[in-house]
């Protein structure tokens, strides 16, 4: 593909999409990004509140293709450590190619006090706009809570960046998502879960998305959902779980510019 090509439509794809939640934050593979209320898995960049879950050492790698074209791929590498006292991960996330690329460093600490865990995090973010420009860099802050309404039912809150920061690239600033996000999760039967995520981006408008879970064995999870933002996308993914290996991977089919493919692989040890 030309690189006039793709830079015309890397600045269009946004445009286009309007509600959709900006390329800097990686999503999660809970289905349909419905993460917020989760405490199962922590996908960093998301509600940090969910490092509360991870055991003693835990390291994944997570990749994200958009549209089936290589320059709009996320990786993610993250890794977490957990103690008696404070919960404690770091990760990092590129996106982009040679000419145009978004890279996000991030520091965690979370814990957990009785039926509330609480989620603090660090995020250092870096914008390459071609060598004339080069690198434009700022900060941004990120906080997440849960809490846990019943033993089977959780209520989780979480935003990045809700002081509205941006980058200022020449003359025109570039705006950063400012992100506020409602989720729950229900927990109704022992191997069915229900989820449900409102998203509100002050830059852009909202997202609602809700998706199911059911844990058909022991070793594989089949997960079903959808969201809706300006358009309706459909959300499918499997889980499997294997000792200390989980391996996650989801497809997701917007009805204008086709499909996103994601996957994570993560090791846990006790």
């Amino acid at each position: 593909m030309p690189k006039r090509l793709l830079l015309i439509l890397i600045l269009c794809i946004p445009c286009l999409l309007k509600a959709q939640v900006e390329n800097v934050i990686p999503v999660s593979m809970a289905v349909a990004n419905t993460a917020t209320a989760r405490n199962d898995q922590w996908t960093a960049f998301q509600n940090p509140a969910a490092l509360v879950q991870t055991e003693t050492f835990q390291v994944a790698l997570q990749y994200e293709n958009r549209y089936l074209i290589g320059e709009f791929s996320t990786e993610l590498l993250q890794g977490a450590y957990s103690n008696d006292y404070v919960n404690v991960g770091i990760a990092y996330s590129f996106f982009g190619y040679e000419r145009y690329s978004e890279m996000m460093a991030a520091v965690v600490l979370a814990r957990r006090f009785g039926q509330f865990s609480l989620g603090l995090q660090g995020n250092f973010i870096a914008v390459y706009c071609g060598d004339d420009l080069g690198y434009r860099m700022t900060g941004v802050p990120q906080l997440g809570m849960t809490v846990d309404i019943t033993p089977n039912f959780t209520l989780g809150f979480q935003t990045f960046n809700p002081f509205v920061q941006s980058i200022k690239v020449e003359d025109r600033r570039r705006k950063l998502p400012s992100v506020y996000s409602l989720g729950t999760d229900y927990r109704f039967h022992k191997d069915f879960r229900w989820d449900v995520q409102l998203d509100y981006d002050i830059n852009t408008t909202f997202r609602i998305a809700t998706g199911f879970e059911w844990q058909a064995i022991r070793e594989l999870c089949v997960k079903l959902g959808a969201y809706y933002q300006q358009y309706l996308v459909a959300c499918l993914g499997l889980g499997l779980h294997f000792g200390i290996f989980r391996c996650d991977i989801a497809a997701e089919w917007h009805p204008v510019l086709g499909v996103n493919l994601m996957s994570k692989l993560a090791f846990q040890w006790q």
